[in-house]
């Protein structure tokens, strides 16, 4: 089960708790950049490789005068080709995610089709990884934490995608910056405290559908980090959100 912690800056509030899984992980995974940079040396051992395959050949033929050159760059034709081997490997795995990213951004828009086509969930692929975000309305009554129907029936659908995948999954609550007031402030003094308990909620129903509590991780970010501004009330309604956000496991 998650516990919620406050942490508090001049501009940014956040909470996060883990169960048996350290976020260090998460700094782990690859970026396209870092894929780039292992495909250039690839290729660059590939080239090296060759010539090394060239000269030991020529070598070689030459006679016993050249055996110790020779047996040289025996050894280091070796070396290289070890190491192709091995960034063989490692290409082949961020490939195979890349794929798995893929493949799970295709099943989770066939699944909320409707819900895209209404503007209610927007669905995208990241560099590293898949980002769902999900408007208030959705999911939650105004100034309410908890989930209405409407809301579980998607969380359903989104947790029947996430129930074996290899994600590490973080659900993440915004609101505006609107003070809350009345006899709400007394449940939820601040928006913080609202974003919090609406990320959790969402979380406790994506353990119920089945996605294990390991793999989750809750976060509440307030009125901070607005993608709109909330100077309008469409402005205010964009920033209502809840997001998961999906990071792949971390590539060795």
């Amino acid at each position: 089960m998650l516990i919620f912690r406050k942490v508090s800056t001049s501009r940014f509030l956040i909470t996060f708790s883990l169960v048996g899984l350290a976020l260090t992980t998460l700094s782990g995974c690859v970026t396209q950049g870092t894929y780039d940079d292992l495909l250039k040396d690839h290729n660059a051992l590939i080239d090296q490789n060759s010539k090394l395959a060239k000269s030991y050949a020529e070598e070689k033929g030459i006679g016993r005068d050249k055996a110790e050159e020779s047996e040289r760059l025996k050894q280091a034709l070796d070396n290289t080709s070890q190491e192709l081997s091995a960034t063989n490997e490692q290409l082949a795995s961020i490939q195979s995610k890349a794929d798995e990213d893929k493949a799970l951004y295709a099943k989770l828009v066939q699944e909320l089709s409707g819900e895209l086509d209404s503007n209610k969930i927007t669905i995208k692929k990241l560099k590293n990884g898949i980002n769902v975000s999900l408007t208030e309305d959705i999911l939650f009554a105004s100034g309410s934490a908890r989930v209405r129907k409407s809301g579980q029936e998607v969380l359903g659908k989104v947790g029947k995608q996430l129930e074996k995948v290899p994600y590490q999954i973080i659900v993440s609550g915004f609101t505006d910056n609107l003070p809350i007031k009345g006899k709400l402030a007394k449940r939820f003094p601040t928006n913080w405290d609202l974003a919090a308990a609406r990320a959790t909620n969402v979380v406790r129903l994506l353990e119920e559908n089945n996605v294990p509590s390991e793999k989750l991780i809750a976060a509440s970010y307030g009125e901070n980090q607005s993608i709109a501004s909330n100077d309008t009330p469409e402005g205010r309604e964009q920033n209502r959100r809840i997001e998961i956000r999906l990071r792949p496991a971390a590539v060795n």
